[in-house]
């Protein structure tokens, strides 16, 4: 499956396996929205850590995925 050009929504991006998908996905040319749990410390969990670049190619979306009023439709809207 080609990724290049499509929009990718992934949930637990704050994660290990999310954050390494999301850089997978970033790399092989997708538009990717990492959706990362809510804290009060304004952390992006293991994506803290990734490279510069790929932190400004993706859009952080922050919520609980529980909470459905707090979760973007498929057109990313909430």
């Amino acid at each position: 499956m080609k990724i290049a050009g499509k929009k990718i929504l992934v949930t637990g991006a704050d994660g290990f396996i999310g954050s390494h998908l999301t850089e997978f996905l970033v790399n092989g040319g997708a538009n990717v929205r990492a959706f990362v749990y809510y804290n009060s410390f304004n952390s992006w969990g293991w994506l803290d850590a990734v490279d510069e670049r790929i932190k400004r190619s993706i859009e952080v979306f922050a919520g609980d995925v529980r909470d459905p009023h707090g979760c973007p439709d498929r057109n990313g809207r909430l």
